[in-house]
């Protein structure tokens, strides 16, 4: 504000004292003015608050990462291992042991083999149980219409060895199983033996049953004294005698019976009676007795 020198002298100390107030005031307005600028950089502060806040979002985040540790409590996840559990899982173990009894069951399958094989009593026909014979086995399954009885003779006979029998080498054998069904009830025949018959292979088989003996044998031979069919006749006999007293293998052939081998898939031929002279047959030939 600028005042003129007549208005100075005009009022004197008055307008000294106005012109100063005007000017403290003007300082005072500035001030204030100053201070409303300053607020607004205050107003800065409150983005420093902001910023503090910003530290809360920062510590909203760290913390919130810290409940991420919490997450960190997939730690707890790692109750997983309560997954190992799984190791109840391994109670498939268990599975095992289901596995193991069916294994076992198996072993009863194992023991349906043995039957097959040779148990002591099958339940198959006439209740013998067959078993597959190997190439060197001779296994024979005959009709039995004697003492009264009326059965089958099921026996198995095992390669062990050969010998010579002139200028024949012929196998030997042991007895693996001789029994004597009637009406399906199994018995142990005793002292059966089967022996090839020579280098002609007219083959018997002998076993003894309620204090005699018998022999399974031929009542037909072809050229050159050859049997031509398996076994056909019984021949009865006192325990250890050579001599028979009931000979049902003569010519006549008076005391028939039926056999047939066992094949290699454990089945049989039928048991039925087709017997025929061989061809060359005479009573002569059938005279001269096993060779």
């Amino acid at each position: 504000m600028t005042m003129t020198g007549s208005a100075l002298g005009q009022h004197g100390p008055k307008c000294i004292l106005a012109w100063t107030v005007a000017v403290a005031c003007l300082g005072l307005v500035a001030a204030c003015s100053g201070a409303g600028e300053g607020g607004k950089t205050d107003g800065g502060l409150p983005d420093g608050a902001a910023g503090s806040g910003g530290r809360t979002g920062s510590g909203g985040g760290a913390s919130g990462g810290r409940n991420g540790s919490g997450g960190g409590t997939a730690s707890g996840g790692a109750t997983s291992t309560g997954g190992a559990n799984a190791t109840g899982g391994a109670s498939a173990t268990g599975g095992a042991n289901g596995g193991g009894r069916g294994g076992t069951s198996a072993t009863g399958g194992a023991a349906g083999s043995a039957a097959a094989t040779g148990g002591t009593s099958g339940g198959g026909e006439f209740g013998f149980a067959y078993r597959r014979p190997g190439p060197t086995d001779v296994d024979w399954l005959c009709t039995f219409r004697q003492a009264g009885v009326s059965g089958h003779v099921y026996a198995r006979f095992d390669q062990t060895g050969t010998m010579m029998a002139g200028i024949a080498t012929i196998p030997v054998y042991a007895t693996a199983l001789a029994q004597l069904s009637v009406g399906g009830v199994i018995s142990d025949l005793a002292n059966a033996q089967y022996d090839y018959g020579g280098g002609h292979h007219n083959d018997s088989l002998r076993f003894d049953h309620q204090g005699k003996s018998y022999k399974y044998y031929h009542s037909s031979f072809g050229f050159g004294f050859r049997a031509c069919q398996p076994m056909d006749c019984i021949s009865v006999y006192a325990p250890g005698a050579t001599a028979a007293e009931g000979d049902g293998c003569t010519s006549a052939r008076a005391l028939p019976e039926t056999c047939v081998r066992i094949k290699s898939d454990g089945t049989h031929d039928p048991l039925t009676d087709r017997f025929m002279k061989c061809p060359g047959d005479t009573a002569a030939s059938a005279a001269l007795g096993p060779q």
